[in-house]
């Protein structure tokens, strides 16, 4: 899972759409040498577009590595949420009227990715309703606001202390926002929503004047030092008092449905992700990869011990794991090993050989197992990248923290460094660079960002990582099961109707896991319902991958696994586009 918090472009003008070839766009759209009237009118609504973006959303501007918004939280008042809904209805009748036929070069692409994106913000205004329904929405602006400014030294700590202290004044607003919209809440929400902000209070209390401390605050100002004291302690109350209201008034009375239904969840995710299937296409694509992974997994279980079912091989597999006090020691062992296959097998090319810090995530950002906090496509100061490991809770049973820390068992945890660091999320920051266009930096699917994590994770696997070794296959193949449990998951319940307990039995069936864990993934499910954009993603690019080798052989080129990596990872488009413009004409479907 990645974090994005904040890389190396500081130039925020739009690359013209009539920028230079790189041999990554389709031949046509760079077939002028000036731009045409579209191209202009284009780069006018682009540049206009993501200015109003940017102050609409100041605190993703800040993890974006834009600063001129550090001070300010959003408006979520029920009035904001109406002006920003005329407001997205305008750009979306200015785009509509744009010529797209006299489009080349970049825009081509980058036009659909900016309606789609607009599309999407509008879907989730005005139908799905999150911030009428999730009260996480209110904590993490909250937490992502103050930790955005806190974590990562980008400008002096007594600059940035102004700023959060700018930020916690806004608070107030935020908290009351919450309690005037939010209303037929659903308790799964509701619950992750208070485990949250708890985190976010101990976030205040601890991490974040620590994290000031170890960069400089005592040699702040002692005026200033006390104004930023009293506004924490300010800042602190409310949100505990903002806890303490989800617990006493809020969660009693969560009792909504979380689920999407099948037209909103289709919508979802063709806007979201650029891909359009029916939910039956969807469980049937799934179902068949399950199948053919639990084949897999029977045929390398027997490698391992032919005595055994494949259910009992895993369950073996996956209680040898590293201790608690291990976890992290182990991971950063296994990052520099990454890191060397990648090197010595020639499978991209790496723009840099440094490195993540490799951390126990902190108390705010604990959802998921594990994740790479990275900076964002035009910080240029604060570059550093973090991949966070969630380790065992001290409130949790001797039962839970067992059945947690099965999660990194010896072939998972490899698998999970190699999905967040190397060559997964970490690398696909080293690229972004490269990107060609702000749009692209911007407006990344999750298929495109969690795809090609998931996809390496296989990819290295394929190309002799672990040694042939069937239990680090097996470690591989039970994440890509995860990955389709979570499909099924999401669909399941958000397109079919399916209980949360009939999801999560279904899960650890379908992914070998413990019911504990498999509870959890699933109730990120009923508010991150299109998690199957993992291993759509993998099947998107190995499918791109098979298809461009073909494509490559019939006009008399070689195929070069390298090339394809570093033509596909500066590209920045979703998937489906990214097929068009690595061969051009191509109508083929990016996956079924």
């Amino acid at each position: 899972m990645l974090l994005r918090a904040t890389l190396c472009c500081a130039a925020l003008l739009l690359v013209p759409a009539c920028a230079p070839r790189t041999g990554l766009e389709p031949a046509a759209s760079a077939s002028t040498l000036a731009p045409t009237a579209a191209d202009a009118e284009y780069t006018r609504f682009a540049r206009e577009y993501l200015d109003w973006y940017y102050a609409a959303h100041p605190v993703r501007s800040t993890s974006l590595g834009l600063h001129a918004y550090d001070t300010r939280l959003p408006d979520l008042s029920a009035e904001a949420h109406q002006r920003k809904g005329k407001a997205l209805h305008g750009w979306l009748a200015r785009l509509e009227r744009l010529d797209r036929s006299g489009l080349t070069g970049y825009a081509v692409f980058d036009v659909r990715i900016l309606e789609n994106a607009i599309r999407a913000d509008l879907l989730e205004l005005e139908e799905v309703r999150d911030w009428q329904r999730n009260p996480m929405l209110y904590n993490s602006t909250i937490a992502n606001g103050l930790s955005s400014l806190s974590q990562r030294e980008f400008a002096p700590v007594d600059e940035r202390m102004r700023s959060l202290m700018a930020r916690m004044e806004g608070i107030a607003s935020v908290v009351a926002a919450a309690k005037a919209n939010l209303r037929d809440v659903p308790k799964p929400w509701a619950e992750q929503a208070l485990r949250d902000t708890r985190g976010t209070v101990g976030f205040l209390r601890s991490d974040l004047p620590k994290a000031l401390e170890a960069q400089g605050l005592g040699k702040v100002d002692a005026a200033l030092r006390q104004d930023f004291s009293a506004a924490l302690a300010r800042a602190t109350a409310e949100v505990d008092g903002f806890a303490q209201w989800q617990e006493k008034q809020l969660l009693p009375k969560a009792n909504g449905d979380f689920r999407l239904g099948r037209a909103l969840f289709e919508r979802k995710l063709a806007l979201e992700e650029h891909v359009a299937l029916t939910a039956e296409q969807l469980r049937d694509i799934n179902e068949r990869a399950i199948r053919e992974y639990h084949a897999w997994v029977a045929a390398e279980a027997a490698r391992v011990d032919a005595t055994k079912t494949p259910e009992a091989v895993m369950a073996a597999l996956a209680h040898d794991h590293p201790s608690a006090e291990e976890l992290i020691p182990t991971a950063r062992k296994q990052l520099e090993a990454c890191q060397r296959f990648v090197l010595e097998k020639g499978l991209l090319t790496l723009p840099s050989e440094r490195l993540p810090t490799v951390r126990e995530t902190p108390p705010y950002a604990r959802m998921g197992f594990a994740s790479m906090d990275t900076p964002g496509p035009f910080e240029t100061r604060a570059t550093e990248a973090f991949y966070n490991i969630t380790n065992v809770e001290p409130g949790w049973t001797e039962e839970q923290k067992a059945q947690h820390l099965t999660y990194f068992n010896q072939a998972g945890l490899l698998g999970v460094t190699v999905h967040e660091a190397m060559p997964g999320h970490f690398v696909q920051l080293l690229y972004e660079a490269q990107v060609p266009t702000e749009v692209r930096k911007v407006f990344t699917p999750a298929s495109l960002v969690e795809g090609w994590a998931h996809y390496v994770e296989q990819m290295m696997v394929d190309e002799g990582f672990g040694g042939g070794d069937p239990a680090v296959r097996l470690g591989q193949l039970r994440r890509a099961l995860q990955r389709h449990a979570r499909w099924h998951a999401g669909l399941s319940m958000h397109a079919f109707g399916e209980s949360v307990e009939g999801a999560a039995r279904r899960y650890a069936e379908i992914a070998y896991f413990e019911a504990f864990p498999a509870l959890r993934e699933v109730q990120r499910g009923t508010f991150n319902p299109t998690y199957l954009y993992y291993a759509l993603g993998r099947m998107q690019i190995l499918k791109l991958r098979e298809d461009y080798e073909r494509y490559l052989e019939a006009h008399g080129r070689t195929f070069s696994l390298r090339d394809f990596h570093d033509r596909f990872l500066r590209l920045g488009l979703p998937v489906s586009l990214a097929r068009q413009a690595l061969m051009p004409g191509d109508t083929s479907p990016s996956v079924e």
